[in-house]
């Protein structure tokens, strides 16, 4: 069978199987070639557009007052904080010592989204389903799409990738595992693990001794004393879980294939094992993706326990202090338990954005607790770390004096976020037809002339405004241009089937205060996104009409 010529149950099973759930139908689709006319417009989103264009242009969207909400949290918090410490330093004459460990109580402290890996271009994430650490803080990803591993610095770096094998290039490579000096590569087409040193050059094949063993390994891990534990889907009638001693026989032999009703019935039986871990003490976490559990078994391959998990679980991590993470593509976040199977916490949820998940696949951990999660529908590979930051404590004032002296400390430091937001720059992303509307009416030297607005354009419009000159303003130098995020661009395309350019501009306006264009087809694309949009007439009124009327007032 030509590598072309995989069957998708042969190329999806080894990371969808049936117990997913098939994308959303409320996703809106907006094709690249044709964006829905007015005449085949729903009723409801007509309805909605004509609002979004009457509609007060002061009003705030959805989107805007979650993040003022946000941002009010944010200025409480840093409030606090700056209180604490002005207080802390009169009261001891120095900062305080600020100590930095693992949080103990998950439920207390559960992991932040930190950043993502996702690189460009040529070097991008297409469907990423593997990934490990290696032991010189290297990040190992399985990138499906392109048939490869890709490896990352730990901050995202993208450094190189690799697929060289005796038959070619990997065909369906899945999970992978780091051995000392060496990454372990399950691939499902041919049916095998093969074994490259940290560098991407290709070693061998481990093939089982002492037999000739039809399987095809699918999750792989290492116990502490180095040897192999995988899981096996290459028979039907046989899904089941293999360990090896360090000369490659296999030495123990568990389970069959079987859909169980409850999470509870039949110890042993697999319909798609997709993770495994094994614990400090020796026990091997498997996770059960179909059946919607995870089995726990002891080193001589006993059964010991279930947990039980809410979706459907696919790569599984245990770190130093005895956590179990499970990566749940049915939830779209992963869940955290200790390794009785309570539960500590859930993170993440289903979406495109920072700290959404979109199908995650797999789990790795690094030497500093930080949690590596493949993306896989979201082509990225999200970084989550535990909050681990712990303030000393500080004696309450003592008597009128000192409690004076503590607001003394506190009050100033209140104008210091109101001075940064009074300071802070207005950015509105701009499309070519919105600047050649404000050239018509005469607007581009008021706009240059208004110090808080910031007109951003993407990078590649760079050519349209290179040299051009309106009332003696050189639009390239009032005109911002920047790079947008790739990752986000596509997330966006992905999400809403629309073409690139509108999804680079609605990318950019996220970080930004609105969209300024006159082009009725991407201010629905706007409204769908929940981001701000005006046209000329409404961005007069908000920025530059004001002003003047003030200026005005103040003149009279």
């Amino acid at each position: 069978m030509a590598p072309d010529e995989i069957r998708s149950d042969e190329t999806v099973n080894e990371e969808v199987s049936p117990g997913d759930v098939a994308p959303s139908d409320d996703v809106v689709a907006f094709s690249e070639d044709a964006v829905p006319a007015e005449t085949t417009m729903d009723d409801s989103v007509r309805s909605a557009v004509g609002q979004s264009r009457s509609a007060d242009p002061h009003q705030l969207t959805s989107r805007e007052r979650r993040r003022r909400w946000v941002l009010l949290a944010v200025l409480l918090l840093l409030l606090m904080l700056l209180s604490y410490l002005a207080y802390y330093f009169m009261m001891n004459r120095k900062m305080p010592d600020i100590g930095f460990q693992p949080a103990a109580d998950a439920m207390v402290a559960p992991p932040q989204y930190l950043y993502s890996i996702s690189a460009k271009d040529a070097q991008s994430l297409v469907r990423p389903v593997g990934v490990a650490i290696s032991p010189d803080d290297r990040v190992y990803v399985v990138d499906f799409g392109h048939r490869r591993i890709s490896v990352f610095s730990t901050p995202g770096k993208y450094l190189f990738s690799f697929n060289k094998t005796p038959k070619g290039t990997l065909m369906a490579p899945v999970h992978l595992a780091i051995k000392d000096n060496e990454v372990w590569v399950t691939d499902r087409y041919y049916d095998t693990i093969y074994i490259y040193d940290l560098a991407g050059t290709y070693l061998r094949e481990f093939k089982p001794s002492k037999e000739k063993l039809e399987w095809s390994p699918l999750a792989i891990t290492f116990d502490a004393s180095g040897t192999l534990k995988a899981t096996d889907v290459g028979n039907t009638k046989l899904h089941r879980l293999l360990y090896f001693s360090s000369d490659g026989s296999r030495t123990v032999t568990v389970g069959k294939t079987a859909q169980v009703n409850t999470p509870a019935e039949e110890p042993g039986a697999f319909l798609f094992p997709n993770g495994i871990a094994v614990a400090p003490g020796g026990e091997v976490f498997v996770s059960d993706g179909d059946n919607r559990r995870v089995q726990v078994f002891d080193a001589s391959g006993a059964f010991l326990r279930f947990v039980n998990t809410s979706g459907v679980p696919r790569g599984v991590a245990i770190d130093p202090q005895k956590r179990l993470y499970v990566a749940d593509a049915l939830a779209h976040n992963i869940t955290v338990f200790d390794l009785s199977g309570k539960t500590l916490v859930s993170f993440g949820e289903r979406g495109f954005g920072p700290g959404q998940f979109n199908y995650p696949n797999d789990i790795a951990i690094d030497k500093r607790n930080r949690i590596y999660i493949t993306d896989r529908e979201n082509s990225q590979v999200q970084v989550w770390g535990w909050p681990v930051a712990q303030l000393p404590p500080v004696a309450p004032p003592k008597g009128p004096l000192q409690w004076l002296a503590a607001l003394a400390c506190c009050l100033p430091l209140i104008l210091i976020p109101l001075l940064l937001l009074m300071r802070r720059k207005i950015r509105i992303v701009v499309t070519p037809d919105f600047v050649d509307a404000l050239e018509r009416l005469g607007e581009i030297r008021a706009v240059s002339e208004r110090s808080r607005l910031r007109l951003i354009a993407p990078e590649q419009d760079r050519v349209l405004y290179e040299g051009r000159v309106v009332d003696g303003i050189k639009l390239d130098e009032l005109i911002t241009l920047e790079e947008h995020s790739e990752s986000d661009a596509r997330a966006l395309m992905d999400k809403l089937r629309i073409a690139e350019r509108p999804a680079v501009l609605l990318s950019m306006t996220w970080r930004a205060k609105a969209l300024a264009t006159e082009d009725g087809d991407l201010r629905l694309l706007a409204l769908v996104a929940e981001v701000r949009v005006v046209d000329v007439e409404e961005f007069r009124e908000m920025y530059l009409m004001r002003e003047r009327r003030n200026m005005d007032a103040t003149n009279t």
